[in-house]
């Protein structure tokens, strides 16, 4: 591990629910959260990605509960998806994401901060290597020990 797990960042959907189902990555994440030293940044694009991820695994009214609850503590800015659109669909048109994913790096550009992942997923990284990204993208998993 190179640096610490530290500043504003911006949080892949697969980050929140790494917080949410208190994976020890997660805990560790939330520590540095209440503590102050991270600083989270999501889009309403990951909201709802979240939302839907939670209704399939524990129907819509714990979702609607547990996205409330997250929401409300103050630990994340959620930003328009409206004002992301544009790096958002450059994304999406040049490289092989999702379109959660494609926001995702758009905030990150936005902001000018780096975009945390809960995991190498193959999409991701087959585009990291095809070319680079004009974002810096990190890994939970690299900060897990």
């Amino acid at each position: 591990m190179k640096r610490g797990l530290e500043g504003s960042l911006v949080f892949d959907s697969s980050i929140i629910l790494e917080l949410l189902y208190s994976t020890s990555s997660g805990v560790k994440l939330k520590e540095a959260l209440k503590a102050e030293k991270v600083e989270g940044n999501i889009s309403e694009i990951t909201v709802a990605e979240i939302s839907y991820v939670l209704c399939r695994k524990l129907g819509s009214e714990e979702a609607r509960s547990r996205v409330k609850n997250l929401l409300d503590s103050g630990y994340f800015t959620v930003y328009e998806a409206s004002k992301l659109i544009e790096y958002a669909s450059e994304y999406k048109c040049k490289r092989n994401l999702s379109l959660a994913d494609c926001f995702t790096l758009a905030l990150a550009k936005k902001l000018a901060v780096p975009v945390l992942f809960a995991r190498r997923e193959k999409e991701l990284l087959e585009e990291i290597s095809n070319r680079p990204f004009d974002v810096e993208i990190l890994f939970l998993e690299d900060f897990a020990q």
